[in-house]
């Protein structure tokens, strides 16, 4: 990842949250690292990503996306995981959509490092990388950890 003012491109940092809050942290405390994007679903961050992105910093849970920008077959996995229960299964879709926004990106071809803020298992964690290659998490909005992070995973 390339420095402002050094010579090369300054890397591009993708943000994907259903808020303002992981973008306004990166713009506040990543900028000096990063050009900020950000996406507020999964078709946006598909498009964002094609435009290219070095890094990706991922809200794990969507609670205040539409249900229409939700990726993931509500019916489906009720069936599933819930026995039928179609809020049940809604809510989980939410509470998962980062990384089943992730996984869309992976499928996709965009293999850039990501981080979530989040206080992921160690098991959890070992799993996401199993599935999605590079991926890290700290438990809180701590620039400097974010940024270890994602060096880390270059």
């Amino acid at each position: 990842m390339e420095e402002p003012g050094t010579t090369g491109a300054v890397a591009r940092l993708l943000v994907i949250e259903d808020g303002h809050e992981y973008e306004e942290f990166a713009r506040l405390f990543l900028a000096s690292a990063f050009e900020i994007a950000a996406a507020r679903s999964c078709a946006e961050a598909l498009a964002a990503a094609t435009g290219g992105a070095d890094a990706m910093l991922i809200d794990l849970r969507f609670e205040r996306a539409a249900p229409a920008d939700l990726i993931g077959d509500v019916a489906g996995t009720a069936t599933r995981r819930f026995g039928g229960d179609e809020e049940r299964a809604a809510r989980w879709l939410k509470e998962q959509q980062g990384t089943l926004i992730l996984g869309a990106l992976r499928e996709a071809g965009h293999d850039a490092p990501a981080v979530f803020v989040h206080d992921f298992t160690a098991r959890r964690l070992a799993n996401l990388r199993q599935l999605y290659g590079r991926v890290d998490a700290v438990p809180g909005f701590d620039a400097g950890a974010i940024l270890a992070a994602l060096e880390g995973l270059r």
